[in-house]
């Protein structure tokens, strides 16, 4: 498949269904990735009057937090391609009150933001969906001012986050599919620390650095285990195979998918790991 298609496909897949249930699940997932991105946030330190660029910036969350620290003598450009998420975005600016952020639907591997225009470039699990990750980040050093940094949080590899892996893994087997290359497009295609640093480097980083940041997350709050499940096999490897199954196999698949996790019900939740890399770099060229 080539570079130009992955990115098409990327973009349909969070204008259809991923958008929507991302806004579905709005709250759930922000518990589930501001931990992580409130570490990156403190890593990255914006300060008064700095401008940022944020990739995948989503509903805009971190894009109104970057926004506050940066203050009115700074600016934020949100970027995403989710309309839906987007729109979402826009309504939580104007509920903030915030006059110095901007959001745009963009592809950050493609569009020409402008040459030496950052001094961050920041990102909360955004940029793992790129073609080429490579030339995107290229794409994104050339934003950023001499001496600007570039901050992100991308997973760390399946077997370290079962908040997710489980039910990849096990729908993967129930409907007898090979998992997809490590580094194809998707949550885990920076999972191992040596990529991301060979990445960023071809990209024309220095100074790479990458902490690990481990949490326990609490999925599924107030829901039934068989409405979680389905709405992670609907995002997950197996979603096109889960989604044009007759209705039967589809409660099959559930139900032998929502056995297995059930083991990790605490209270009224469950209680799984969830492990991501907290990655920093400088364009110094």
């Amino acid at each position: 498949m080539n570079k130009s298609t992955d990115n098409d496909l990327q973009d349909e897949f969070w204008n259809s269904k991923a958008g929507s249930l991302w806004l579905t699940n709005f709250e759930e997932n922000e518990r589930q990735t501001s931990p992580f991105g409130d570490v990156a946030l403190d890593i990255a330190s914006p300060t008064l009057g700095e401008s940022v660029l944020d990739v995948g910036c989503g509903c805009g969350v971190t894009t109104l937090a970057l926004g506050a620290a940066v203050g009115q003598s700074g600016r934020v450009l949100g970027i995403d391609l989710s309309v839906a998420m987007l729109a979402r975005a826009e309504e939580l600016k104007t509920s903030s009150e915030l006059m110095n952020v901007d959001f745009r639907r963009a592809d950050g591997q493609i569009l020409q933001l402008g040459q030496r225009r950052y001094d961050l470039v920041f990102s909360r699990f955004g940029v793992m969906f790129f073609a080429d990750a490579t030339a995107a980040f290229a794409n994104l050093r050339s934003t950023l001012r001499i001496g600007g940094r570039l901050v992100f949080v991308c997973w760390q590899v399946p077997s370290a986050n079962p908040w997710m892996s489980l039910v990849n893994r096990a729908a993967l087997k129930f409907f007898e599919l090979e998992p997809p290359p490590h580094d194809a497009p998707g949550p885990f295609s920076l999972a191992n620390p040596t990529r991301i640093r060979a990445v960023l480097t071809d990209a024309g980083f220095s100074d790479v650095e990458i902490t690990s940041e481990i949490r326990i997350l609490k999925v599924a709050a107030g829901q039934s285990v068989d409405h979680w499940v389905h709405e992670r096999l609907l995002m997950g490897l197996a979603g096109q195979h889960y989604e044009g199954s007759p209705p039967i196999v589809q409660a099959r698949a559930r139900r032998t998918i929502a056995e297995s996790v059930e083991l990790f019900r605490v209270a009224d939740s469950l209680e799984l790991e969830g492990a991501a890399w907290i990655v920093k770099a400088r364009q110094i060229s």
